[in-house]
């Protein structure tokens, strides 16, 4: 693969990033500046909790091109209750709110018991649909529970992406019949995932998107550093080759789509 600075300059869109994350804290203006001059044009920032929401509301007010996503994700949803509930939904009305999450099940790690996970991830679903925000969906070892409650609570109201794609072909019929995303991130890079490389010329070009879900999962070649935005281009070269496609088709389509889904505003 070759190096960033080798790629065609254009516009990418980062649609998932931890970018409060301890990770970045001695440099994280250096690494949102490193981002935007490679070309990546906005910033999706998923939360994860809710103590770090004033923290990504200062962060986005600070830099235009970056929006956030305020949720609980099932490694705490031990922690749910009426408040957590209330404090998403105050947030959201935060206007560069884009979406509900990174929410959903984990049962590979179970830090939450999956009762737990189950309610805490139905509430969000109901705040997604109620507030009419997209999910930003995490979904481990738990297609079926995962699908099951977004169409019986979502309804077909709700609309969103699953995020990190760990799935393969086999997922995607459900996925298009809720008509959600689907985001690759640097796992699709790596020698191992052929399932997940087998599903990618499979997604409907329209539902296609790319993230870095940094600091982790860097790319190829990148692998063992920690991962950031401006890596995003090296999961959009290998969707390119899967799909027999150019960088440069990936990255128009996925800025598209990812404007569409959290209705992001267009820039010069």
């Amino acid at each position: 693969m070759a190096r960033i600075s080798s790629m065609p300059k254009g516009q990418i869109i980062d649609s998932h990033a931890h970018l409060t994350w301890d990770s970045f804290a001695e440099d994280q203006q250096e690494v949102i500046e490193r981002a935007f001059a490679e070309g990546v044009v906005q910033i999706v920032q998923a939360g994860v909790d809710l103590k770090t929401i004033p923290e990504m509301v200062t962060l986005t007010e600070t830099y235009r091109e970056i929006f956030i996503g305020v949720g609980l994700h099932p490694h705490d949803a031990k922690l749910w209750n009426d408040e957590a509930d209330s404090t998403i939904r105050q947030a959201a009305e935060h206007p560069k709110v884009v979406a509900i999450g990174e929410c959903g099940l984990d049962f590979y790690y179970n830090h939450s018991d999956r009762d737990e996970q189950l309610a805490c991830f139905k509430a969000q679903i109901e705040i997604a649909r109620d507030l009419n925000k997209p999910l930003i969906i995490h979904s481990r070892d738990a297609w079926e529970d995962t699908f099951q409650l977004l169409e019986e609570v979502g309804g077909g109201k709700v609309r969103g992406v699953f995020h990190c794609f760990t799935g393969g072909p086999e997922v995607l019929p459900r996925i298009e019949a809720l008509d959600f995303y689907v985001s690759f991130s640097g796992i699709v890079t790596f020698a191992s995932a052929k399932n997940i490389q087998a599903a990618a010329p499979l997604v409907k070009a329209d539902r296609i998107l790319v993230e870095t879900d940094c600091p982790y999962l860097a790319p190829q070649p990148m692998r063992g550093k920690r991962n950031e935005p401006s890596y995003v281009w090296y999961v959009a070269e290998k969707l390119a080759q899967l799909r027999g496609s150019d960088l440069k088709q990936i990255a128009e389509t996925t800025v598209a789509n990812a404007r569409r889904l959290f209705d992001l505003p267009r820039v010069d």
